[in-house]
């Protein structure tokens, strides 16, 4: 695996991960979710940091001139997963 190739691993780890969450977090009979808490929290910051490692990535090589559409998808997809984790994320910290 190289810094080319990242952005792309970690788009197609988002799917399943949001999946995972999607199910995971819908609550029982008695309030509780399907999965822990702190499951939960392991995959929301996991995809979260993931994904803006993957962003940074791709921005970095778009300004370095390597400019591809793919890449700049990429960029705007991890982007938006990274996004949508950091919300799981606060949605599910107890306050």
């Amino acid at each position: 695996m190289n810094r080319q190739n990242y952005p792309f691993i970690a788009l197609a780890l988002s799917v399943p991960l949001l999946a995972l969450l999607f199910f995971g977090a819908q609550s029982g009979p008695d309030g509780s979710t399907r999965l822990p808490l702190l499951t939960l929290l392991a995959v929301s910051e996991f995809g979260a940091i993931a994904n803006a490692i993957a962003a940074w990535l791709s921005i970095a090589a778009l300004i370095k001139g390597q400019f591809e559409p793919r890449r700049a998808a990429a960029a705007v997809a991890a982007f938006m997963f990274a996004g949508l984790f950091t919300w799981y994320l606060i949605r599910f910290w107890p306050l």
